[in-house]
């Protein structure tokens, strides 16, 4: 009988080690999280909150770990909130736990200030049961006032640094929308930025029905739109491809003044027109040396209403248009920009290009758009106690305008104008108090001035 107990204990104890093991394994863990935007183009000093929901769809209750990075210029600030509590920047692990099927918000706020380009938090969030269980999403706000936005539309392809060098070499402000996560932009969001730079190397799908929407609407109110792209034209102007809708056809020859001529220009080489002011004496190889390499089949293209050739293949047809609405101008190729064979090459035609599109004639009669004619400065700085700000509204008319003060965490501390400023030379005192009439302590500050829709910032130090 002492023989058999072992026998009996090792059976018991296998059985319940299969029941742990069964019970573990039914331990099924999920979430779902739901996330209406993830982009927005935003004035300095105005929050942008991305409102997000997470639920625990498992049949179990769970923790989950969120984790915050963030990459964006000096003095811009990112938090994250869930529930009804927002905690401060410094803050970006957080831990929670829900019960089975219970929801909760996790919102993400960016907040441009002092300097002009691209914020990104890049949010985790991980199960702390089942390590395995993990999704990760962008957040980004670009800011307005910059010159150029860049619209990534290739659908995921790494041609960005193709653009942005080009850019940069023409001296031009820039940052890049993300179409992939960011989302789709409307016409008032494109108003912000002088000109934009739309690409979609292959990917048909890199302007859509919305797209072609705002860019109709941006450029016929005085927008400037270089648009690039293999087979844009054959896509959505051959009634062959599956693309094809009358209306796309019809936004070609409205908005860029181009139709669809033939598939593949089996060359690659392009020539300028001569006396074209943006291609004269241009000669561009489009598929070999360090471009991308992706100009395989470009289309042939012919203007369409009063448009104009820009650029052509070595047989002569059409490989660029130009056109002009009003105010607002287009340039499209019908090649892949990012293929340019070298960086000379690309530099030399991004710089035409813009400076082209951007281009304004002189209206008549002295009669200048007001603006900010140039950037403001404090004198003096470091200061105690006020200081003077100084600027110049040009223009023939008054202009309505903002001067803000702010700290660095991007609060407002004191508004010094709101209100019309006649064209000349400006000057704005401020004594180192708050909205309350409160002394402020030592410490640096901003000061916002906006008029009509030039901003520019400008940091003032306070030394009691």
């Amino acid at each position: 009988m002492r023989g058999l107990r072992p026998a009996q204990f090792t059976i018991v104890l296998s059985t319940v080690l299969v029941l742990v093991t069964a019970g573990t394994a039914m331990a099924q863990y999920s979430f779902d999280w739901s996330i209406p935007k993830q982009g927005a183009v935003k004035d300095m000093f105005i929050l942008e909150d991305f409102t997000t929901t997470f639920t625990n769809t498992s049949a179990v209750t769970d923790s989950f770990r969120v984790t915050l990075v963030t990459d964006m210029p000096p003095f811009w600030q990112a938090t994250l909130c869930q529930g009804p509590i927002c905690y401060p920047p410094s803050y970006t692990v957080h831990i929670f736990e829900l019960a089975p099927g219970e929801s909760t918000n996790l919102d993400f706020a960016l907040t441009a200030a002092v300097d002009e380009g691209k914020g990104t938090s890049t949010v985790t969030v991980e199960s702390l049961n089942d390590p395995g269980l993990v999704e990760t999403n962008y957040f980004s706000i670009v800011s307005s006032g910059l010159e150029i936005l860049t619209v990534d539309a290739a659908g995921g392809a790494s041609y960005e640094s193709y653009y942005s060098n080009a850019i940069d070499a023409a001296g031009r402000t820039n940052e890049t929308w993300t179409s992939s996560y960011m989302g789709a932009l409307t016409g008032t969001d494109l108003g912000n930025f002088d000109a934009v730079v739309w690409f979609v190397g292959t990917h048909n799908q890199g302007l859509d029905d919305t797209d072609r929407a705002s860019l109709a609407e941006y450029v016929f109110n005085g927008g400037n739109l270089f648009l690039t792209g293999q087979n844009l034209a054959r896509d959505f102007c051959d009634p062959g491809s599956p693309l094809y809708t009358p209306a796309s056809h019809a936004w070609f020859g409205e908005v860029l003044g181009v139709d669809f001529l033939a598939d593949n220009a089996a060359t690659s080489l392009v020539n300028g027109v001569a006396g074209d002011p943006v291609s004269d004496g241009m000669v561009l190889a489009i598929n070999t040396g360090d471009g991308a390499n992706n100009n395989t089949s470009p289309d042939e293209i012919i203007t369409s209403g009063n448009s104009v050739t820009a650029m052509t293949y070595f047989t002569g047809q059409d490989a660029a248009i130009r056109a002009a609405y009003g105010d607002g101008r287009t340039f499209f190729s019908a090649f892949g920009f990012e293929g340019v064979a070298t960086a000379g090459q690309r530099d030399d035609m991004m710089a035409s290009v813009l400076s082209w599109i951007i281009a304004r004639f002189t209206p008549v009669q002295n009669e200048i758009p007001s603006q900010l004619v140039s950037k403001p400065f404090v004198i003096p700085n470091p200061f105690n106690p006020r200081t003077s700000l100084k600027f110049e509204v040009g223009g023939s008319e008054a202009v309505h305008s903002e001067v803000v003060i702010y700290d660095l965490r991007g609060r407002k501390i004191r508004g010094l104008h709101s209100g019309l400023l006649a064209p000349g030379p400006q000057t704005m005192v401020w004594d180192g108090r708050d909205d309350g009439g409160r002394n402020l302590a030592s410490g640096v500050f901003l000061a916002r001035v906006l008029v009509g829709r030039e901003a520019q910032t400008v940091k003032m130090t306070l030394a009691r």
